[in-house]
């Protein structure tokens, strides 16, 4: 049996591609698949609006200008998030809009490139967070937010909202495909004090979807409670694997983890070593290499940030696989990381230190994989 050799994950092309156009850009979202990459971001001004662009696989080259896939237009609607997702014709967006003056959420998804299937879940009363997840099951698509701390789901195949039996609370989350027609979805549990009235006693939960969006397992606890960020989750070799940052205390350093879960058995956890410097915000991808994946991550803390990653295989990084991929000396942090199978590539977000730049998404191919 050949033994793993460690190879540095840095960006290629060194720096990555700039893909916003001086317009600056937040909440990056990025996905992949044969022959095309695509990205997308918010932007804020002149009006709320979700900014998409293509790339081409091999060169990271644009294959034209961003442009405006969802635009706010009413002062009383809000974008409360959007996610992309592949699937084997193409790249689709969801996202979701509230509407304050009637209490109203709807969400719906559309294709960016190639084909994916469009539907629009029925309108819900209540108010909007940021969780928004988009993904396939089978030949349907999935689509999960949060209404007002309330998690719901819809599939193509059945448009009416669903949701997990019980009191579920969230407010981020992460949904991904799984196999034999199944997804998988994962959340963090919204605030809830511990005992003694300090913050932040949330945990991470997980369940499987039907193609129907009906659930196909019992909902488990992946993390316990504690200080935990938002989940990020790949199916690898028939598991889930979520990957998130944890801290013991309101004063310990955010560190990574990373929770393997097939449905119907037992979730099992490592910690994620990746050094003395706080972790936080991980990414993960599936990588070419069977059972491993590729994770990226924010390391350091205020604006001493870089993004970095590497490979992980048996719940463990290979030391000698981490890179940072952020120009050195720039505050860079918020990557999300896609595969089209063969590669994967990675979109984070860097603020220049002058007066008067705006932030700068760049996209990149990770060196590892």
């Amino acid at each position: 049996m050949l033994a793993l050799v460690a190879q540095l994950c840095a960006a290629q092309p060194p720096g990555g591609v700039v893909v916003t156009e001086a317009r600056g850009g937040f909440n990056a979202a990025i996905a992949a698949r044969a022959g095309a990459v695509v990205v997308g971001w918010q932007e804020a001004r002149p009006s709320p609006a979700v900014f998409t662009r293509e790339l081409d696989a091999a060169t990271l080259t644009p294959r034209g200008p961003a442009g405006a896939t969802i635009t706010v237009r009413t002062q009383p609607e809000h974008l409360s998030g959007f996610a992309l997702a592949p699937s084997s014709d193409g790249i689709g967006v969801g996202f979701c809009t509230c509407f304050g003056g009637s209490g109203s959420i709807e969400c719906s998804s559309r294709a960016v490139t190639g084909t994916f299937t469009s539907f629009a879940p029925r309108p819900l009363r209540g108010g909007c967070s940021a969780g928004v997840g988009l993904a396939t099951a089978g030949a349907n698509a999935l689509l999960a937010w949060t209404n007002a701390a309330t998690l719901s789901f819809a599939s193509s195949a059945a448009r009416a909202a669903r949701t997990v039996d019980g009191d579920v609370t969230a407010d981020a989350l992460a949904i991904t495909r799984a196999d034999n027609d199944r997804a998988v979805l994962a959340w963090r549990t919204a605030d809830a004090p511990f005992a003694d009235g300090s913050p932040d006693a949330r945990a991470l939960v997980a369940v499987a979807l039907g193609s129907d969006a009906r659930p196909a397992s019992r909902p488990v606890n992946l993390s316990g409670s504690g200080r935990r960020g938002a989940p990020a989750l790949a199916w690898i070799d028939g598991a889930a694997q979520v990957v998130y940052a944890r801290a013991a205390s309101p004063r310990a350093p955010w560190q990574l983890a990373r929770t393997a879960w097939t449905p119907g058995r037992r979730p099992v956890t490592l910690a994620l070593a990746t050094g003395r410097a706080p972790a936080m915000a991980p990414a993960i991808a599936p990588s070419h290499t069977a059972g491993c994946a590729v994770v990226s991550f924010t390391e350091g803390s205020g604006r001493s940030t870089v993004v970095r990653a590497g490979r992980v295989c048996n719940g463990r990084f290979e030391a000698d696989s981490l890179a940072q991929l952020s120009t050195p000396g720039v505050e860079a942090g918020d990557s999300e990381l896609a595969s089209d199978g063969e590669h994967v590539y990675v979109v984070w977000q860097e603020v220049p230190a002058e007066r008067g730049v705006r932030e700068v998404l760049r996209v990149a191919r990770v060196g590892c994989d």
